[in-house]
């Protein structure tokens, strides 16, 4: 109950900017609606800025998978192992293989496919609806976790961006309260006699 009542008490001590009273400046009620606003449109903004992005970015990826299809094409040279890679750790290789164009046509192209495969084996490679042979588009699971971490850029960007100008803002109120405060203890200091340095 103590706990309560002392979360109560440090509410109440920071809605000081907006009680009337004789200590309270403008700048300081400027800098409560600031605070306010940031609050506001961090949170909501970004809520809704990392949405959109991720709403978008599935439709991008969904949009990609429909214009991809899965044919077979023949490989027409033996693959020899190869080293793998930094980027590849499989052991695949690079090798020529023929397919067919939906309008009949017959294309080549160099994909990876394992390492030993023989001639005239069978491999499934990803076209475009022209026939052009495209990297494999990404499963629905990896295009969710790419779709949300789209979002989640999107939502921290703008947050971050609003965080950083009312930082900027608070910055400049500062500035001019200090300002304010070195005017008033010069007048404060000549009215009682004293000379200000």
């Amino acid at each position: 109950m103590a706990m309560m009542s002392g979360r109560c008490e440090e509410f109440r001590a920071g809605l000081w900017r907006w009680r009337r009273s004789p200590l309270r400046r403008t700048s300081d009620l400027i800098e409560a609606w600031l605070l306010l606003a940031a609050w506001i449109v961090g949170v909501l903004g970004g809520a809704t800025a990392g949405m959109v992005a991720a709403v978008a970015a599935d439709r991008g990826f969904e949009e990609d998978r429909s214009g991809r299809r899965q044919v077979v094409a023949i490989l027409l040279e033996r693959v020899t192992d190869a080293a793998p890679t930094h980027a590849d750790v499989s052991n695949n290789a690079s090798a020529t293989v023929r397919w067919t164009t939906p309008d009949g046509r017959l294309r080549t192209g160099r994909v990876a496919v394992p390492a030993h495969t023989p001639v005239g084996t069978r491999v499934r490679v990803w076209t475009t609806s022209r026939g052009d042979l495209v990297p494999r588009p990404p499963d629905r699971s990896d295009a969710m976790l790419r779709s949300s971490l789209a979002g989640a850029g999107a939502a921290v960007a703008v947050g971050g961006t609003v965080w950083g100008s009312a930082r900027a803002v608070r910055a400049l109120l500062d500035r001019r309260r200090m300002k304010q405060c070195a005017l008033e203890w010069e007048r404060a200091d000549t009215q009682w006699g004293g000379r200000t340095a």
